[in-house]
């Protein structure tokens, strides 16, 4: 059933309640005012009769009126009294004597029998009378007045009879309203509580699902979204639990978006806020190669003559016989300390200026190999094995071919440097429509983490006897080739059985293409 239902159904029954319960007072109380009444009125009725009557028998019984001044048509003015009042005594006999101990008919045929002595005596009485006669007052008295004087008394008592009758009835009267204004106030109280009876119901099956919604928005405020009201109830209350529980999903489905939205917005701040700490990082760093570049020609200007001087007489004196042998070791020392330098002074020329490259199609392949044989010298006499693998067949790229040799250069001889005797260094490239992938692989103890954010710094090495400038020039050169470079290191405390470094060089696939 439906709330609009309940509700009018409870209206309906207290109202109908009411309605029936006054209905009923006010019927019983108007019939009993009715009668009343109308008792009232026939007793009024009959005490105007009783007194006419009594009019009547004065008149009738009075010497004056019908013996001293009668004359002669006395006797007629006497039985035309007596027929009237024979009339009015038969007419009662009709009526009801309220409240008298005798019903009317046999009162009114004792007072009929005692009214035809009355003219049986009177009209003797007044027939023996003749003019000049003494007049008969003692036997009119005994004839008529006496039994007159009795019917007055009788119909006397009747009357105060009948006036104690309406007492009475005016006593009952006041009852009844007295009674009626307690039903009225019973019936009005009684529909109030069946009214209250009735509507507790009504409003708990109301107010407790509205409650149950109050409760689940403030959970809902404190981010709950997974509760669900129950759709059960009246119809307006379930449709109403239904409408909510629509709402729940929807702000499930938008809070989620937003969450999304939210992940991503992160993700895309983390990448701007990355992407600008890299411009930054690049601001400086070429800040620092400015500054190197405004040196770099000066250092380069009074190295390369000192030290051209240096290696030559170092090769004049290893060239001689003359030299002992102890003395060769020294000049050894001073014409590899003098490459060293030569080789530091290149580094920062390179380093410091922004020449133009030039761009031809090269094997990658051809590239690695050429690599690996440059560094024999290095990896032969420690025993570390080069591993190279390309499963994806000839690649090339369009690019600087000296400056990608000396970035696979720097990045084997890092790897070379880093691995153990007897160690591993694994080349992989992959190639593919997007790009071309290099990566190099050592398996040695890892970068430490302190050494991470500042490994493509110039000048910054972890390496005893490095310059500090071979990662810093590959990352130049690969990003003159629009592409990018990164590694991923673990260290042994971070993975005892696994550790090592990886440095993956990345070239977008408008700078690759197929050898035939």
């Amino acid at each position: 059933m439906t709330l609009k239902a309940r509700i009018t159904l409870l209206v309906l029954l207290a109202t109908l309640s009411e309605a029936i319960l006054l209905g009923v007072i006010a019927y019983n109380g108007v019939s009993s005012v009715s009668r009343n009444s109308f008792e009232l009125r026939r007793i009024v009725s009959v005490i105007e009769e009783t007194r006419a009557l009594n009019a009547l028998l004065s008149h009738l019984s009075d010497p004056v009126e019908h013996v001293l001044n009668g004359g002669r048509d006395a006797r007629e003015r006497f039985l035309g009294s007596m027929d009237d009042l024979q009339r009015k005594v038969a007419g009662c006999a009709a009526a009801t004597c309220h409240g008298y101990d005798k019903q009317p008919p046999r009162m009114a045929g004792e007072m009929l029998r005692s009214l035809q002595s009355i003219r049986a005596d009177g009209t003797r009485i007044l027939s023996a009378y003749q003019p000049g006669d003494p007049p008969p007052l003692a036997e009119w008295a005994e004839g008529v007045d006496r039994p007159a004087r009795l019917i007055s008394r009788a119909t006397e008592q009747m009357a105060g009879t009948l006036m104690n009758r309406a007492r009475e009835v005016d006593a009952a009267s006041r009852e009844t309203d007295q009674a009626s204004i307690l039903l009225v106030t019973f019936a009005t109280l009684f529909c109030i509580a069946l009214s209250v009876a009735l509507a507790r119901p009504l409003a708990r099956g109301m107010t407790r699902p509205l409650a149950g919604l109050v409760e689940q928005t403030h959970r809902i405020a404190e981010g709950n979204f997974e509760i669900r009201a129950k759709e059960s109830g009246p119809p307006e209350i379930a449709t109403l639990a239904r409408s909510f529980n629509a709402m729940l999903d929807a702000l499930g489905h938008y809070r989620d978006e937003l969450l999304a939205h939210r992940k991503e917005l992160e993700l895309t701040v983390e990448e701007r806020v990355t992407e600008l700490r890299r411009k930054d990082e690049d601001l400086k760093r070429a800040g620092r190669l400015a500054s190197v570049g405004l040196a770099a020609g000066e250092v380069a200007h009074d190295l390369n003559n000192p030290l051209t001087n240096i290696l030559v007489n170092s090769d004049v004196l290893l060239e001689s016989a003359d030299t002992p042998g102890r003395s060769r070791g020294l000049v050894e020392d001073i014409r590899r300390d003098a490459v060293r330098c030569r080789e530091i002074a290149a580094g920062i020329r390179t380093l410091s200026r922004e020449p133009g490259i030039e761009m031809t199609s090269c094997a990658i392949k051809d590239l690695i190999e050429e690599a690996i044989r440059m560094l024999r010298f290095k990896w032969g006499p420690r025993r570390i094995a080069v591993k190279y693998d390309s499963n994806n067949g000839p690649a090339a790229c369009l690019c600087s071919r000296p400056g990608m040799l000396q970035l696979l250069v720097n990045l084997i001889e890092n790897a070379i440097d880093a691995s153990p005797d007897d160690g591993l260094v694994e080349i992989r490239l992959r190639a593919s429509e997007a790009a071309i992938v290099l990566e190099v692989q050592d398996y040695g103890a890892g970068i430490p983490p302190e050494a991470r954010r500042s490994l493509f710094r110039p000048f910054f090495t972890s390496k005893a006897g490095g310059t500090g400038l071979g990662l810093a020039i590959s990352r130049r050169i690969a990003v003159q080739h629009e592409g990018s470079i990164e590694f991923e290191t673990r260290t042994a405390a971070e993975d005892p059985e696994r550790h090592g470094t990886l440095f993956r060089v990345t070239i977008p696939c408008g700078r690759a293409a197929e050898v035939s």
